[in-house]
């Protein structure tokens, strides 16, 4: 018995289904074509194609989602993992502890700055636009 296609690859052919995990991976579009068993010029066509386009950002953007859901856990077993080394009977262990805790902080004050930084240049462009 054939599996019914989710709703947004019902308008690929089969191989065009197969092909998009090989063209989510990172990397130069002849690697890419490669990976998926087809020719650049092949991907190029495709690429052109309206609705295979529409279905790899999709795909794109929910493996984009998931990922960043993974990292967030991940993220907090990390900081659970940091703050019971801060408890620890050894020292070392709880100076390296307040270390990453440090810089990690400075990164994110940084990393703040940062945005607001860009957030300026962009407001004043936009103003500088508007005139």
């Amino acid at each position: 018995m054939m599996q019914k296609r989710s709703d947004f690859t019902e308008n690929l052919t089969q191989r065009q289904v197969l092909a998009l995990p090989h063209l989510l991976r990172p990397g130069p579009i002849t690697e890419q074509a490669r990976n998926a068993g087809i020719s650049r010029n092949t991907l190029y066509r495709w690429l052109e194609d309206q609705n295979f386009r529409e279905c790899l950002e999709r795909l794109r953007e929910e493996t984009l989602r998931f990922s960043q859901s993974e990292f967030q856990a991940i993220t907090l077993k990390a900081v659970d993992a940091i703050n019971d080394a801060l408890d620890s009977n050894d020292i070392r262990i709880r100076l390296q502890a307040a270390r990453i805790i440090m810089q990690e902080s400075r990164n994110a004050q940084y990393d703040q700055h940062m945005y607001r930084r860009i957030e300026n240049l962009f407001d004043a462009h936009h103003l500088s636009v508007e005139r």
